[in-house]
């Protein structure tokens, strides 16, 4: 039997072009600034929250001729960022970014579920990104917590969440405006 190792060289740059050289894998796999980042799979509670939110979202999205994708789907956004963002909503007016490889373009509204060994990309190196190319909402899922905070983009502090639950409350959004859901309803498993 053949078996394949995925070795990355961690002494140069990555670009896109060097990353469209990689195999396909079941290894998730981004670049970030420039470094090829792999992570674990998720968790099955990663995945049941992300199916639920999924759900709620995409009833909508296909309601106003909008498009969401889950993960893995290729986002990029320069020559040394391709990420795998969890949830991506595409607007009907900006389709046009969904391509053959993936999303080239800026999405409306990108959903991160945080787990363990993620916190400090999502929470800081993507968010950064996402608010410099003018994603209009960010949010970020802690299910260990039970948590949700949305960023948007025309916020004064990009660094203090426009909404912030724990546990319950109810989660609206400006991009999706007729979705509104209590937060618990994404954590039942």
């Amino acid at each position: 039997m053949d078996v394949k190792t995925l070795t990355i060289d961690r002494s140069r740059e990555w670009t896109v072009d060097d990353f469209l050289q990689l195999e396909e894998s079941n290894t998730p796999c981004e670049l970030i600034n420039g470094e090829l980042v792999m992570s674990p799979a998720p968790t099955p509670h990663h995945q049941n929250v992300l199916g639920n939110l999924y759900f709620i979202l995409k009833k909508e999205a296909g309601r106003i001729g909008g498009a969401i994708f889950f993960s893995p789907i290729d986002l990029y956004i320069d020559r040394k960022n391709v990420f795998q963002s969890d949830l991506v909503f595409i607007s009907a007016e900006k389709r046009s970014i969904i391509t053959e490889r993936g999303i080239e373009g800026v999405p409306d509204l990108i959903v991160e579920i945080i787990s363990p060994p993620n916190i400090f990309t999502d929470r800081n190196r993507k968010k950064k990104v996402y608010q410099q190319i003018g994603v209009r909402e960010y949010w970020i899922v802690d299910p260990a917590n039970h948590t949700l905070e949305i960023y948007r983009h025309d916020q004064a502090d990009a660094d203090t969440p426009h909404l912030y639950l724990v546990k319950e409350g109810v989660v609206s959004s400006s991009i999706l405006s007729e979705v509104k859901f209590d937060l618990k309803e994404i954590f039942t498993f």
